[in-house]
């Protein structure tokens, strides 16, 4: 996307930072799994896997965790296993949440979750022969794309989802990955289809899926994420319609637009396409996390995603090697005669115009401003 395009009338960024979380892997939480398993095969004196479910669910509601419609939030989840005594590593914890969050919804439903735990519903990644399926996968889909090839499949299975129940067959599935460039074999594409087909109705959730390959994007990635979002989202209803964006997003001087060939509200909404999943000239919050969902699974580095949205939204701050190398500095010589480099927070509607600049500098606590030199060399 060219965000040199974009003009709009920031707030200023607060200062997020992503920690780096330690790294849980596939055995920690299939030793999670298996002690969970035990505990209420203890309890219930080895039950059938139906018996085991039912004493699953009342213990978590005798804990006073669950919500009404059966969903459980990440933090009531925690609290559960701290009161099983399953395990002391919130970390490890929350890696099972994820495993058995197949939708990414950021909350478990409580009779799937003890579905999948004791064998009465696949979960694609409860299974490790699926888990190396899938690694493999997404490495084919990220060789061949870069950080951009989830996002890419994500259009192409979309599009295939013809009659918009958001399901695929075992034929179409294998059209798509084949589109793309990703060509599985018959054994491969039997074990990812029967992970994911979970009622065995013959057809895949697209979302489930695309979940699968890429993953959850972290919780500090989402947050500066949604800080990236408030560029667009002005009023913070967590929308942004193209008349929003008419009114932040300045194309009349676009060269389509300059010859004729195309409006400046055809031009906004070519460059939204990105983000407005449904096209309905609505940019959702959710939608905007979703496209970043699908850039994030091809970029290890936290730093450097965070870098990554920093730059591109003009988001000042960040520590390290994710700190901002985008936005603005100037030379402001101070009425006592001194002089600072100062970074304008949001510097994308000032341009050259020192007026604009000042008064940017002076929403920034910066107001005993004798002049500005625009070359940021005091």
């Amino acid at each position: 996307l060219k965000l040199q395009f974009l003009y709009f009338i920031g707030q200023m960024s607060r200062q997020i930072y992503l920690e780096r979380p330690p790294q849980i892997s596939d055995a920690q939480v299939d030793e999670l799994e298996a002690l969970v398993r035990k505990k209420f095969d203890l309890k219930t004196g080895f039950g059938e896997p139906h018996q085991l479910a039912a004493h699953f669910v009342q213990t978590f509601k005798g804990f006073d965790l669950v919500q009404h419609n059966g969903d459980v939030t990440e933090e009531a989840f925690v609290t559960a296993m701290q009161k099983l005594n399953c395990c002391n590593d919130k970390h490890v914890v929350l890696a099972l949440f994820e495993r058995y969050d197949t939708n990414d919804r950021n909350m478990l439903n409580v009779h799937d979750l003890c579905r999948g735990l004791f064998g009465l519903k696949n979960v694609p990644k409860a299974n490790p022969v699926c888990r190396n399926v899938l690694k493999e996968v997404t490495t084919r889909i990220l060789e061949r794309g870069g950080a951009n090839g989830v996002r890419t499949l994500t259009r192409i299975l979309r599009r295939m989802d013809d009659n918009g129940d958001r399901k695929l067959d075992k034929i179409e599935l294998k059209e798509g990955l084949l589109h793309y460039g990703v060509d599985l074999n018959d054994e491969e594409l039997s074990i990812l289809f029967a992970a994911f087909d979970t009622d065995a109705s013959g057809g895949i959730s697209v979302t489930e899926f695309l979940v699968g390959i890429r993953g959850k994007m972290s919780a500090q990635r989402t947050q500066v994420v949604k800080l990236a979002f408030t560029r667009l989202d002005k009023d913070a209803d967590r929308r942004c319609t193209m008349d929003d964006l008419l009114n932040i997003y300045n194309a009349d001087q676009h060269p389509d637009v300059l010859n004729g060939s195309k409006t400046p509200k055809d031009v906004i909404r070519e460059f939204a396409q990105g983000w407005d999943r449904n096209g309905d000239d609505v940019i959702t919050e959710d939608e905007f996390i979703d496209y970043y969902k699908d850039i994030s699974a091809g970029i290890d580095d936290d730093q450097y995603f965070e870098l990554m949205l920093r730059n591109a939204w003009h988001l000042a701050g960040g520590k390290g090697a994710a700190r901002n190398t985008a936005n603005r500095r100037v030379c402001v010589t101070h009425i006592d005669g001194t002089q600072t480099i100062q970074t304008l927070n949001d510097d994308l509607t000032c341009g050259d115009d020192v007026a604009k600049i000042k008064t940017q500098l002076r929403k920034q606590g910066v107001t005993d401003i004798l002049r500005v030199t625009l070359n940021h060399a005091c």
